[in-house]
């Protein structure tokens, strides 16, 4: 059952509670609309980015657990914006029983505008993936799973060039919960096709789903193909990537040592998904001696124990052999 209904559009130089005045929108979606604004109540009249969220319901207690469940978000999403890589949010208030989160704007560009079809090197790439899990051992820390890495949440500051994680799809957080609570059912997959394991397909996402998708934003950076175009061993359901990349396609190999990394980091964090396991640390060390054979090597390594050591990442607390 559909619990939301279509809000009354926006219009340039509308005001949103009182304050925030239209300039246009930025994008639109089954959950909620996004707009571009200026705050008229601070010097300058800075920009910022207003989500607006309408649930379907006309009855008194579900408009309360709405805003209960809004309210419980927004408290999440003032915590994560503590983190300088995370858009800090600025309010969040309700109006005529619809909800708006106020939000930092990053003046930047999407990872999602700078891949097209472009393949990025190796060294580009651990880059944005050791810039990428900075932020998410943040985010797991505060016990957040934000559901929907992709491309086009990942924007590249422009004033720094480094990685801001946005869109952590706390509008669709309450619509899922408010579908659970009046039916019984969680019918709503939070996330993006293509980018989710199985066991956030089937709405049980983990830490480690979050990972799966920061490894499958990887391979599309190195290949230059969407995720659509990737394939999955039938036995092991890891993604099978390497006569994608180009230098396979030249006839050379890919970097043994990178290869092997993200074939292992797809190995566990499906093994993470599918049960627990008893010692944490022991699968990687003998993987971790075996790389230090070059500067570059190195820096897979450093990334490998960024990503799997059970004390930095919550996620890993699960991983054995």
């Amino acid at each position: 059952m559909n619990f939301l209904r279509r809000s009354q559009q926006a219009v340039p130089h509308q005001k949103l509670g009182g304050r925030y005045k239209v300039i246009n929108q930025l994008g639109v979606g089954g959950f909620s609309q996004t707009f571009l604004a200026e705050d008229l109540h601070l010097p300058g009249h800075p920009l910022c980015v207003v989500k607006q969220f309408k649930p379907q319901v006309a009855d008194p207690i579900q408009l309360q657990t709405a805003s209960r469940l809004f309210d419980t978000e927004a408290k999440v999403l003032y915590q994560l914006g503590e983190h300088p890589q995370i858009p800090r949010l600025l309010a969040h208030f309700e109006e005529e029983q619809e909800f708006y989160l106020v939000q930092e704007y990053i003046e930047g560009q999407p990872l999602a505008k700078l891949l097209k079809g472009q393949p990025w090197s190796e060294q580009r790439v651990i880059a944005l993936l050791q810039d990428l899990l900075q932020i998410l051992v943040f985010v797991h820390r505060q016990s957040v799973i934000h559901r929907d890495i992709k491309p086009s949440n990942l924007m590249y500051r422009n004033h720094d060039g480094r990685i801001v994680l946005i869109d952590f799809g706390a509008v669709k957080q309450v619509s899922a919960q408010l579908t659970e609570s009046s039916t019984g059912l969680l019918t709503v997959s939070i996330g993006t096709q293509g980018y989710m394991p199985m066991e956030q397909l089937s709405g049980s996402p983990r830490f480690s789903s979050d990972i799966y998708a920061a490894g499958v934003v990887c391979i599309q950076a190195l290949t230059g193909m969407s995720p659509k175009r990737f394939k999955s061993d039938l036995q092991t359901g890891e993604i099978v990537w390497r006569d994608l990349h180009p230098s396979a396609q030249a006839g050379q190999s890919v970097n043994p040592a990178f290869a092997a990394l993200l074939d292992r980091w797809f190995a566990i964090t499906l093994k993470i998904a599918i049960k627990p396991l008893k010692k944490p640390y022991m699968l990687w060390k003998p993987y971790s001696q075996s790389i230090l054979t070059s500067p570059r090597q190195k820096r897979c390594s450093a990334l490998m124990n960024l990503v799997m050591h059970p004390v930095m990442h919550p996620a890993m607390h699960r991983i054995s052999c």
